[in-house]
């Protein structure tokens, strides 16, 4: 099914897809730890009834360890049609809600140990000062727990309706930390799904949602960064959106 970050397989004639991770060490490829603990957080939500790719119910879903890679089992769910934002919005407030009282431990929102780990793997530079600067902002710990990475490309359209999936970068934080993944691609894309997603998630607080995006674009723009030795071709794009970056936090 797909050959990137991690490797999927979808087991026909069975429902299951397997995830194998690369055998790449972090921050190279997937820390073990998150992908333990995405099944976690998904089969938690998933009990709940809450619209979100479940992990494989016909074997133990995982984690399973072989030759250096890690793999988990999850159900086969196959894409029909157009996205309906305005449900993956809702759905996301399901989520938000089914999760409100799992009480394993989480990262931070934006990941700031992941983060710096990464910028202390780069050479210095503006740009690298820039990101720096702005995960020494980061809110108070707290909150809940999150999917950690709520943009669109991160939700199933299928014939029941919108399933949420990718939840390896869980975290746990205020609400606004997951609205930002769409804020921000509403504001460097003008990304009208996004924006309808955003509409009918509902109530929030916009303040505390405009100042989360920086931490939130810092982590994606990070790990961009230290893959640009993997995917040279993400330069251009990479440049325009830390130029945006700048101009947003006024540094």
């Amino acid at each position: 099914l797909r050959d990137a970050w991690h490797v999927l397989v979808h087991l026909a004639p069975f429902p299951i897809v397997a995830r194998a991770s690369t055998s790449l060490e972090w921050p190279g490829g997937p820390s073990e730890d998150d992908v333990v603990r995405e099944l976690e957080v998904a089969s938690h939500a998933a009990r709940r009834g809450a619209p979100v790719v479940p992990p494989a119910d016909e074997l133990d879903p995982g984690p399973h360890r072989q030759d250096g890679h890690v793999v988990g089992f999850w159900r086969y769910v196959e894409a029909s049609g157009e996205l309906d934002a305005t449900a993956a919005g809702s759905g996301l407030r399901a989520i938000h809600d089914a999760l409100a009282d799992y009480d394993g431990l989480l990262p931070e929102p934006a990941h700031p140990a992941d983060v710096h780990e990464m910028l202390d793997s780069l050479d210095s530079s503006p740009d690298v000062e820039l990101l720096r600067e702005i995960m020494s902002r980061r809110p108070e710990p707290g909150g809940q727990a999150l999917h950690g990475d709520a943009h669109l490309w991160n939700c199933l359209a299928t014939a029941d309706g919108p399933l949420w999936h990718d939840f390896e970068t869980a975290c746990r934080g205020p609400r606004e930390y997951d609205l930002a993944a769409l804020k921000l691609h509403d504001l460097t894309h003008g990304d009208l799904p996004s924006r309808e997603a955003l509409a009918a998630y509902g109530e929030h607080d916009p303040e505390l949602l405009e100042a989360l995006v920086p931490m939130y674009a810092a982590w994606v723009f990070t790990s961009m960064l230290t893959a640009l030795p993997r995917r040279p071709e993400l330069r251009p794009m990479l440049d325009e959106r830390l130029r945006w970056l700048r101009g947003y936090v006024g540094i």
